[in-house]
């Protein structure tokens, strides 16, 4: 696929930026639907960059999910569904935008999610339209029925799910393909094996529309639980916060010194710095079977299980757990990294992180024109090789 350069995407994000912020203050201000008044509004800038090719619309945020995390599908297991059948296909996150037809989370009278109803789908197609307009994707994926539905109240269309999955579509000036939902409901309906063909439908119609695809992404690309087996080889018990930390580092390093990406793993600025959404526990958990979590308070600790914790892996993972050997270039990145931070503390780690170049663009940006960066996608394109890291502490 084509690759856009750094450049045209920071002018792409100077330019529509001010609208999105507008939006999304929109989006924070509304109170039309009552039940989800305390709900969080799921909109910011880790649905994905403005520029997107292919925007994905989901249902609506989920309890367990992106009701906690403020990230679009992430979190629960719709979230990890949807999040490694996009990496299955060779599509990154970085690359596409993510959002919902009703942008806050819908509960019963229990608490438990539950289906948006009509009048909250038009109440939010105002948002969704401005959404579709600013990003102005050439794809448009519907993930569910009440998706398709929301996209109707955009531009009205006689699609139906079960009848018209896996196809293209004219509709609003650009190409909708209806999927099914990623949830646990839905593969009673379409199994995952089929949903990643759907997938993989998508991938190749982004790629006839020219799609934009990082350098870092494809075959390549290192398994991200590759990384995290080699720093636990290396550090066998840190806190999550460092792993977060020190995953991010790794990446830094790598373009410094290998002039690459180690991943295509998805990293947004959070309050205490990167956050990696592959490194969501419940998908480490099942990554590395034998991983050890202990809570003491507010912290969480992982350590190597006493059992071989790297004898298996967890089949379930994604289909490039072939690749979870390290090459001996990624090795020595990951090595130089917790030889140089490994006994660091986690404060000292926060400090670190701010003072490399993507975080420090970050926080220039919210001291310049007062944006909110929180869960802003990282951008990686500001590591030059000529910068260093940051010394560690003595």
């Amino acid at each position: 696929m084509r690759v856009k350069s750094a450049a045209g995407r920071a002018a792409q994000f100077d330019f529509l930026g001010p609208q999105f912020d507008d939006l999304v203050a929109d989006v924070q201000a509304c109170r039309v639907c009552p039940r989800m008044c305390n709900s969080r509004r799921v909109l910011s800038r880790s649905a994905g960059p403005l520029n997107a090719v292919i925007m994905f619309i989901g249902e609506a945020p989920g309890r367990l999910g992106a009701d906690e995390s403020g990230i679009p599908f992430h979190g629960d297991k719709a979230g990890h569904n949807f999040e490694a059948l996009l990496r299955h296909v060779g599509l990154s996150r970085y690359d596409v935008f993510v959002t919902n037809a009703v942008l806050c989370n819908p509960r019963d009278t229990a608490g438990n999610n539950a289906p948006p109803s009509r009048q909250e789908l038009l109440a939010c197609a105002r948002f969704l339209k401005r959404q579709i307009d600013l990003v102005s994707p050439k794809i448009v994926v519907t993930l569910g029925t009440n998706a398709l539905l929301a996209a109707s109240t955009v531009e009205p269309h006689n699609l139906i799910l079960r009848d018209h999955v896996r196809s293209a579509h004219a509709w609003y000036g650009r190409t909708l393909i209806p999927a099914y939902h990623p949830g646990q409901r839905a593969v009673i309906h379409r199994s995952m094996s089929n949903q990643l063909s759907d997938f993989q439908y998508i991938a190749e119609c982004a790629k006839r529309r020219g799609g934009s695809r990082r350098v870092s992404s494809g075959s390549t690309s290192t398994d991200t639980y590759a990384i995290v087996r080699h720093i636990l080889e290396l550090k066998p018990t840190l806190s999550y916060f460092a792993l977060h930390k020190l995953f991010y580092l790794c990446e830094v390093q790598s373009l410094k010194a290998l002039g690459r990406r180690l991943t295509n793993a998805y990293i947004v600025r959070q309050k205490d710095g990167p956050y990696c959404t592959d490194l969501h526990l419940a998908k480490l958990k099942r990554a590395i079977p034998d991983l050890q979590v202990s809570k003491g308070g507010a912290a969480i600790a992982l350590s190597r299980g006493d059992t071989g914790l790297f004898d298996a892996i967890g089949p379930a993972v994604h289909a490039s757990s072939s690749r979870l050997a390290l090459s001996s270039d990624a090795g020595s990145v990951v090595k130089a990294v917790i030889e140089k931070y490994g006994k660091s503390a986690d404060s000292r780690l926060k400090t670190v992180v701010y003072l490399t170049s993507p975080m420090k663009s970050l926080l220039a940006l919210e001291k310049d024109r007062g944006v909110n960066t929180y869960n802003t996608p990282i951008n990686f394109d500001l590591v030059r090789s000529r910068q260093r890291l940051p010394e560690s502490a003595p």
